[in-house]
């Protein structure tokens, strides 16, 4: 590690997390892996679904699909988000599954033996067809040769509007028994929604950040990421000395300063200021302006160079630290860059590291 600044993955806890959601819910699970696993490294989370029993996978782009498909990943892939119609020689050839983005696309869309989702739009209002076209266009795709597989859609605020969400599962709930059609794969619920919704048509769950420990609700999912940086330096300041650009926090001369090797380059943001991190036995708060590639942290003690800082784990709640920067869990967490080490962690111990720039 050239930069000890890294991102910790606990892979028994990713484990520990699909048990869990399974026996909860009475159901198998799509394993979403997209935007790189949420900063997992996407074809290392794949494979320890894979030992988890998980064999079906989701992602948002072509080029991601295909990113696992190069890393040896050859089980079914959903791909969620937009392909252009002119593509689908690459996801025939790649054996990926599609979703309908919209009448227009599967009017004008080459989709004979392609593997299709048909997505109702129940209020999400993002991409899908309307429920009231699902007929005419699962028929159309029939006639065009799609091989319709799946059935599904999205809730919009399974975190936090229990009323509506329950509006649009009825909507999805009555469409999909009008169509009676035998879908091999009906889903609608991510993980928030798992959790609330009382489903009785779907067969799968799209599970992506729950996969990782994380919900909206009270649960006993084991969170597996922890971001850590060693301390570079340790001082002392005389009162009145500034700390790093714009001279925005003074010394009142008690403590100790402490300097990491990340920044905001590293996708850790300079609205960081002031918030707590965890070293050793004691809480730190960042001071002064986030560099690019480096931070200050006063504390009350001592701590020697090489003391392990954590930015948020197991001391520093994400999801709180979340509420604090008003942002979402899934932003702090895909926003961490490739200039961070991922060490993995299995059966207890230290399993594998990877820098994705040098990998």
């Amino acid at each position: 590690m050239f930069r000890k600044a890294y991102i910790e993955v606990n892979l028994d806890k990713i484990k520990y997390n699909v048990e869990y959601l399974k026996k909860r819910s009475d159901k198998d699970i799509i394993g979403v892996i997209k935007a790189n696993g949420y900063g997992t490294i996407d074809y290392m989370e794949a494979s320890i679904l894979k030992e988890a029993g998980i064999s079906f996978f989701a992602v948002s782009s072509l080029d991601e699909a295909i990113n696992l498909r190069e890393k040896g990943i050859s089980d079914e892939i959903l791909i969620l988000g937009c392909v252009s119609k002119d593509e689908m020689n690459i996801v025939r050839d790649n054996n990926f599954s599609i979703v309908t983005l919209s009448r227009k696309f599967v009017s004008e869309a080459d989709l004979k033996d392609v593997k299709v989702h048909l997505k109702l739009d129940t209020g999400m209002n993002r991409i899908g067809v309307e429920p009231d076209e699902a007929r005419d266009i699962l028929d159309m795709l029939l006639q065009k040769g799609a091989r319709v597989e799946g059935v599904m859609s999205h809730f919009s605020s399974a975190d936090s509007d229990l009323e509506y969400s329950n509006k649009q599962y009825e909507l999805f709930r009555n469409c999909v028994k009008s169509l009676a059609y035998d879908f091999k794969y009906i889903h609608m619920s991510a993980t928030d929604a798992s959790l609330i919704i009382n489903d009785d048509i779907c067969n799968y769950h799209r599970i992506g950040l729950g996969l990782l420990g994380y919900s909206a609700y009270e649960t006993d999912l084991k969170p597996c990421i922890r971001l850590l940086a060693h301390v570079s330096m340790c001082k002392k300041l005389q009162s009145g000395e500034t700390v790093s650009y714009g001279r925005h926090y003074t010394s009142d001369g008690k403590g100790y300063l402490l300097t990491i090797p990340i920044g905001y380059a590293d996708g850790f943001f300079r609205s960081n200021t002031g918030k707590k991190v965890f070293v050793e036995n004691e809480y730190g708060t960042i001071v002064g302006s986030i560099c690019m590639d480096q931070l200050m942290i006063h504390t009350d003690e001592y701590h020697a160079e090489d003391s392990i800082v954590e930015l948020f784990g197991e001391h520093i709640d994400i999801d709180k630290r979340a509420e604090e920067l008003n942002t979402i869990t899934y932003e702090l967490l895909t926003s961490l860059s490739d200039r961070l080490t991922h060490v993995f962690i299995k059966d207890g111990k230290v399993y594998k590291e990877i820098n994705p720039r040098n990998h």
